[in-house]
């Protein structure tokens, strides 16, 4: 069985080409046509970001300086930005979902041809070299269409984020975006250091959440043979002890998201106050309006937050590249499945009864009998 992610530049080929499937596909005029439509939203939503950055600057000098009329108009203002860039984020979040739906179908139609054809679903199973490849195709594509939308995104904006709002921070303090770049780099590097064994052990996870999932269905689906081979307590112990190797591989990511959650959360608080010790003083001076206060941190949380894409989403990314591995993974099977030579299992129906030739029974596992009994049964009732 499979138990070890595919080498990474394998991952990467295999990412690429399906993406280029997509995009080359029947669908592919829908994709790119929906892919253009997110984007051109991101550039409105980071436009109005910008906006909303000087507005609320505005509305905090307001504030501060008691200038009512100002105020009253800055808070129109405010309002106004907010409305559009809520039906701008619903209308690019609505799209950005439909595109991964449009994905998953298109993946999801394209494994099952796979692995329906040339009777690969049989020698895949036979052959042992993979674990679980019915979560892999209803589970695993799913996950892999929504996220790596997500990320593009999420990387798309981020790029955008940096270019517009590194001259917002630089025209402030050219200091204070010196530190928000460094510290974004420290983080992730910090980052990558703590969380690195997570990519590891989350895909031993989904192997062992399904190794589990995955005996409870063959208990259930034998259930009578179970029954009257009396083997129920060789059936708990192989469910206990799939749980066990589940327990302890989640206790395992539980300690190092605890250590990894250590670094993160001080991190992120750092970075409420690290624009106020270098900004404000130069407020009790006089040389700055008070809006530029709040507007520094706005700024310098954006731009951090786009420079710590990393630090942010690990977790998430750990998963994904567990997913991603688990999918090249799948295709790889299916390749090789396709090479290897037909099944020596003959089945042979004379004078109106089944033969089975070349066929052994494992005594290990006594439910293979019992499942060839049924089916000739079955077979007799069709004929």
């Amino acid at each position: 069985m499979d138990s070890q992610p595919v080498p990474i530049r394998t991952t990467a080929l295999r990412f690429a080409r399906a993406v280029r499937m997509l995009l080359t596909s029947e669908v592919g005029g829908r994709a790119k046509l929906m892919f253009a439509g997110l984007i051109a939203l991101l550039f409105g939503l980071n436009g109005l970001n910008v906006v909303n950055n000087y507005v609320g600057r505005n509305f905090m000098t307001a504030i501060a300086e008691r200038q009512m009329n100002e105020f009253i108009q800055q808070a129109v203002f405010y309002v106004c930005v907010f409305a559009v860039l809520t039906v701008t984020g619903v209308i690019a979040r609505f799209v950005e979902e439909r595109l991964a739906l449009l994905w998953r179908e298109f993946m999801t139609r394209r494994a099952v041809d796979l692995y329906l054809e040339e009777e690969t679903y049989y020698r895949v199973e036979v052959s042992g070299t993979l674990s679980n490849p019915d979560q892999r195709i209803s589970e695993d594509i799913q996950a892999f269409t929504v996220t790596t939308l997500s990320y593009i995104i999420m990387l798309f904006s981020s790029t955008l984020t940096v270019v517009t709002f590194s001259g917002v921070l630089w025209s402030i303090s050219p200091l204070l975006f010196v530190v928000a770049v460094f510290y974004a780099a420290c983080g992730s590097y910090m980052t990558i250091v703590l969380g690195r064994p997570l990519i590891g052990l989350n895909y031993e996870r989904l192997d062992r959440e399904a190794n589990l999932r995955s005996s409870l269905m063959h208990l259930r689906e034998n259930a009578e043979a179970v029954m009257v081979t009396s083997v129920e307590g060789q059936q708990k112990t192989r469910l206990l002890d799939r749980l066990d190797a589940l327990v302890v591989n989640i206790l395992t990511i539980t300690a190092v998201n605890r250590n990894l959650a250590f670094f993160t959360s001080g991190y992120n608080w750092m970075i409420q106050i690290i624009p106020d010790l270098i900004i404000a003083p130069a407020f009790m001076r006089g040389e700055i309006e008070f809006g530029v206060i709040t507007q520094s941190g706005a700024a310098f949380a954006m731009l951090v937050g786009a420079f710590s894409l990393i630090v942010r989403q690990f977790n998430s990314i750990s998963n994904f590249a567990v997913v991603v591995s688990r999918l090249s993974a799948l295709l790889e099977a299916i390749e090789e499945s396709r090479k290897s030579s037909v099944s020596s299992i003959e089945l042979v129906k004379q004078d109106g009864d089944l033969a089975f030739d070349q066929v052994t029974r494992d005594r290990q596992s006594p439910t293979h009998c019992f499942a060839i009994c049924r089916c000739r049964s079955q077979w007799e009732r069709l004929c």
